[in-house]
């Protein structure tokens, strides 16, 4: 069986490992806050998860502006991000939610 990936994939790969040092940044900046932060209050863990995720992708599309807002054949305007949002919540998902139970004492009851 042979897996086809564009080439628009293919430039998303290369910068794998760029996009997945940017989501270790986001976790050390909140690893390196105090407990009770002001986004104890405003967070749980599932929407804390959802904002790194989402600002992490935001960041990495910035770094990458010129490719993703080039809509011709060879830009990454119409690609699918959502292998991205798949990376952070296999590799990083449970951390980042247990992160903000730590940081933030939260409890559900």
């Amino acid at each position: 069986m042979k897996i086809l990936v564009t080439e628009n994939q293919n430039y998303i790969l290369r910068r794998l490992q760029q996009f997945i040092d940017i989501v270790e940044d986001q976790i050390e900046g909140y690893e390196q806050h105090h407990a009770n932060a002001w986004w104890c209050s405003v967070f749980n863990p599932e929407t804390f998860l959802d904002n790194l995720k989402d600002r992490s992708i935001e960041e990495f599309v910035n770094e990458n502006w010129e490719f993703f807002h080039d809509d011709s054949e060879m830009g990454g305007a119409n690609i699918d991000v959502v292998i991205l949002y798949d990376i952070v919540n296999q590799e990083y998902g449970n951390y980042i939610k247990n992160l903000f139970v730590r940081k933030c004492n939260y409890s559900r009851f």
